[in-house]
């Protein structure tokens, strides 16, 4: 690996700061309330360094996605490590997805942003959209390789394509999510209103409920 400068080492730890405040900053006052006139005070930066490093407040908000959606890779590749087979694996996954979400709030709104932002057409090409993008695929990764492994040991059935379910999971999980979400919120259409249930509660339900499907 190459070894990098002492310039680019200090560029990387002054954005790492940077974005350490930004979270403070958008996790107290939310997205749209916080201004970079706040994060660079937050950051102890002037505003025109600031921008050296992001040219918006959505490229930091990208940074903040990329940190988080590291950090719940690193804890799903622990997952898939263990002694597990792979219908546990996924529902490993699954309880663990729940339980960073509800511990980093601003991360799930930070992927969120993204994924809206681009189906949106809202982004233009940059290095922070590409390592959003990569980090996504790596978490569809682990969820592809626990079915390869569940199909493999006999406990989920082998007549899905792995990585069509992968996206089944993705897609049904973020729906469930959004659904906790609005609730919480108070914004949402009155078809809830008669329900009672919580994050937690839709996601349990959610992870046995497709483990009985896919259960061989």
């Amino acid at each position: 690996m190459e070894k990098l400068s002492r310039k680019e080492r200090d560029r990387i730890s002054r954005e790492e700061y940077i974005v350490d405040a930004a979270e403070e900053v958008i996790s107290e006052k939310g997205f749209d309330a916080a201004t970079m006139d706040e994060i660079a005070e937050k950051a102890e930066v002037g505003k025109g360094t600031l921008y050296l490093h992001f040219n918006s407040k959505s490229a930091i908000y990208l940074a903040i996605s990329v940190r988080g959606g590291k950090i719940l890779n690193q804890k799903m590749s622990q997952v898939l490590s263990r002694d597990l087979s792979g219908l546990e694996m996924i529902e490993e996954m699954g309880y663990t997805y729940l339980q960073f979400i509800q511990q980093n709030p601003h991360y799930y709104r930070a992927f969120n942003f993204f994924e809206n932002a681009l189906s949106e057409n809202k982004l233009t090409e940059s290095s922070l959209v590409d390592e959003c993008e990569q980090v996504g695929m790596e978490a569809m990764t682990y969820a592809v390789r626990a079915l390869q492994i569940g199909m493999q040991d006999g406990t989920i059935k082998d007549t899905f394509d792995p990585k069509e379910l992968g996206v089944i999971f993705w897609g049904a999980s973020r729906g469930v999510v959004q659904v906790a979400y609005m609730k919480e919120s108070r914004r949402h259409m009155k078809v809830l209103d008669d329900v009672t249930f919580s994050l937690e509660t839709l996601i349990k339900g959610f992870i046995e409920i497709i483990g009985s499907g896919i259960k061989k």
